[in-house]
């Protein structure tokens, strides 16, 4: 037990430490704009209609902390509901990095990172059209109700800043640990097990496993593709999924879980239908 402690510890804490200078950075343009911008409303309507695209592009860049800083501002109402989930679906975590690192080539490295932006904005847009075309960023008057989850006005900017930093860095730690040591008691060898090899299910199976929020779900799926475990769409399915410290912030704030659960329902939905038909069509 001391032995999986001796690994599970550092683990947790260097993956919540590489998010922190993003939180910083999130929180403090969430104190700018709620006191230094007047027209906000105006400027997120003009922004709207590239909001999937855009989350998309940001969710591409292979690091873990960009889906809790899109999760953030969406729970301060600065974000639509449909871009969030453009974010999550894009959002490959580890797994560029472990690829490389594993054998594959720079092919598949650019394959999985198209087809995962592809389903990102064409399942963004859809949504925005049909699910959640009512749902919007939030307006003002919403802001000034919402941002009170995120209390960014609250004392000096430095200081309310970095207090909602490291509250969110704590929460994360927590969490983390705790889904570490679980995965590191069961196995991969026992998760692989239970993934269904060869079978239609398998990123139905993937997709649900990619909700655990940890980083280390893209490691493991990317390790299982390349070893054979699970197909290339299987493993779309499971990254697109995996949006790692992105859920772990969506329910930190009460008055945000709510309207978080339809995000994942959709984030999930749109993931294990990409990819099901990737691995009809590509293996």
């Amino acid at each position: 037990m001391l032995h999986i402690l001796s690994h599970v510890l550092p683990e947790a804490f260097f993956d919540v430490l590489k998010t922190v200078p993003l939180l910083l950075l999130v929180y403090a343009l969430l104190y700018y704009i709620e006191n230094k911008l007047t027209n906000t409303p105006e400027l997120l309507s003009r922004a709207a209609q590239f909001g999937p695209m855009v989350g998309a592009l940001a969710g591409t860049i292979p690091q873990c902390g960009f889906s809790a800083a899109a999760a953030a501002l969406f729970s301060a109402g600065y974000l639509a509901p449909a871009t969030l989930v453009a974010v999550f679906l894009a959002t490959s975590d580890e797994a560029v990095p472990v690829m490389l690192a594993g054998g594959a080539s720079a092919g598949q490295v650019v394959q999985m990172l198209l087809f995962k932006f592809g389903i990102a904005v064409i399942g963004g847009y859809l949504l925005r059209c049909t699910v959640f075309r009512r749902h919007q960023p939030a307006t003002e008057e919403k802001l000034e109700i919402e941002m009170g989850a995120c209390d960014c006005s609250a004392g000096s900017p430095v200081g309310s800043v970095i207090s909602h930093t490291l509250r969110t860095a704590f929460f994360l730690f927590a969490v983390m640990f705790v889904l570490n040591l679980v995965v590191h008691l069961i196995g991969e060898e026992v998760l692989a097990s239970l993934l269904l090899s060869n079978s239609i299910f398998q990123p139905l199976l993937c997709a649900i496993l990619g909700l655990i929020p940890s980083c280390a779900m893209s490691v493991l799926f990317s390790e299982l593709f390349l070893s054979g475990t699970i197909s290339f769409g299987a493993m779309i399915a499971g990254l697109s999924t995996g949006a790692g410290f992105g859920y772990i912030i969506l329910f930190q704030e009460k008055e945000a879980r709510r309207r978080s659960l339809p995000v994942i329902a959709a984030t999930l939905s749109v993931a294990v239908i990409g990819g099901t038909l990737v691995q009809l069509f590509f293996g």
